[in-house]
């Protein structure tokens, strides 16, 4: 049932492998089919596009990303916290000033993230070595911005179980843009239909699963509102110790998975850019499992620790772990066998260049796979500070190493600075873990 109070008694093993697997088939099938249209809709893009021009809305859409990451405070994870406890305490007022909360946070950090890409386009539009008029029409991402980020809705389909619908959304968004794309190649669109195109995509995207996330708050009798004064004690300071050290962890994100896209556009070319961010696509569809993943297991970790089940926790952790590894094993020699043709047939013999960097992002999404596991593990159980700094100490090194491996191996040499820092944060993390295990 949406919304529905995990006691003890469904805390058990089989209960909640129950729950992933239903959640999991929920979400993936949603992911699946959204990822594949959205790698149509970029085939079709790099297809009706020149190289040069194709590189640019990739630039366009890493930065767009990138900046909305930066000003993204995760608003989902602490609402899953502290909002499975409300459920658990039948508090809905509280469940609905969390929530409130979290919208607040969400608009400011959208208001911020418009205000500062306008800005810069402003501001450093003329010293980029992008022909002006191309440049004009990064105006539209600029603007999603105001519309994109609004995370406190996941937070809401998740805690109210309902997993589905929010899937069928983001497959439906996607369709659309696919839809759109053909109807542009078909029309011989000019270049700035398609920006038009993708910044719509990403503004609906985020506001249609807020509009049905809300609804669905109002028909579970959450009286969402903004009343910090009348909040548990110490929730404030919770919510907000998870906003910023999960905004850091973001903006860490941000940085390895759009950042590495503007580096190969200003080290390398901008076809080239356009070339990895290719490969990048088609190893996401395994990081799109790893969203999937996280967000169907996070809610029983955060339950599994409200009631003390720890042994239980740990039984579950060590199987999830070799599962993982298991598809994680699969998809690289995949990649390795099917990457090279995949990217002929597909996006044509120009991106065939892609295919090395293909088979090691696919390595990388699958550390992070695992990586993902022994994250969500130490941010419940150790706490989330504690997790922020694994990831500044895995982010370091790659950004000591990233430059100078792109310089002396392209693109290969930054897909190798991605793999670096997914093995380093699963030493960092198994670390932690065991040592807190050790206790």
């Amino acid at each position: 049932m949406p919304g529905e109070v995990r006691s003890p008694s469904n805390l058990d093993d089989g209960s909640i492998y129950r729950r992933l697997v239903r959640n999991f088939a929920y979400l993936g099938t949603g992911t699946i089919a959204s990822a594949m249209f959205m790698m149509l809709a970029l085939v079709l893009s790099a297809r009706a596009l020149s190289p040069a021009a194709f590189g640019v809305l990739i630039l366009f859409q890493s930065a767009t990303l990138m900046v909305a990451a930066f000003m993204s405070f995760a608003t989902q994870q602490p609402i899953l916290k502290l909002g499975a406890t409300a459920l658990a305490d039948g508090d809905k007022a509280r469940l609905g000033r969390i929530i409130g909360l979290g919208l607040l946070l969400d608009a400011l950090a959208a208001l911020a993230a418009a205000i500062g890409s306008f800005a810069f386009l402003a501001l450093a539009g003329p010293w980029l070595a992008i022909e002006l008029e191309q440049w004009q029409n990064a105006a539209p991402f600029a603007a999603s911005l105001l519309f994109s980020g609004y995370l406190t809705a996941n937070g809401i389909f998740r805690l109210l179980d309902r997993f589905g619908l929010l899937s069928l959304i983001q497959a439906g968004c996607a369709a659309a843009l696919l839809g759109a794309m053909a109807c542009l190649t078909a029309t011989r669109a000019p270049f700035g239909a398609y920006c038009w195109t993708w910044a719509i995509f990403y503004v609906l995207n985020s506001q249609l699963p807020l509009i049905a996330a809300l609804h669905l708050a109002r028909r579970a009798r959450i009286p969402v509102a903004l009343h910090l004064g009348r909040m548990k004690p110490g929730e404030v300071r919770t919510f907000l110790a998870y906003c910023w050290t999960t905004w850091g962890m973001a903006s860490i994100e941000a940085i390895r998975i759009n950042g590495d896209s503007l580096l190969v556009g200003a080290a390398v070319s901008i076809e080239a850019a356009g070339a990895y961010n290719v490969a990048k696509q088609l190893a996401g569809v395994l990081r799109k499992f790893n969203a999937v993943y996280a967000s169907a297991a996070f809610p029983e970790i955060s339950a599994m620790s409200a009631h003390g089940e720890e042994d239980g926790a740990r039984r579950i952790r060590r199987r999830i772990l070799r599962l993982s590894a298991a598809l994680g094993t699969i998809a690289v020699v995949a990649a390795l066998l099917l990457g090279r043709p995949a990217l002929r047939l597909l996006f044509g013999v120009h991106f065939e260049s892609a295919w090395m960097p293909l088979v090691i992002l696919t390595g990388a999404a699958a550390a992070q796979l695992v990586s993902h596991t022994l994250s969500m593990y130490v941010q419940v159980a150790i706490g989330p500070k504690h997790l922020f700094h694994l990831y500044v100490l895995a982010l370091l090194p790659f950004l000591i190493a990233v430059v100078p491996l792109t310089w002396a191996l392209t693109t290969t040499g930054t897909a190798l600075a991605q793999l670096l820092f997914a093995l380093l944060l699963i030493f960092h993390c198994q670390r932690a873990l065991g040592a807190r295990d050790a206790q």
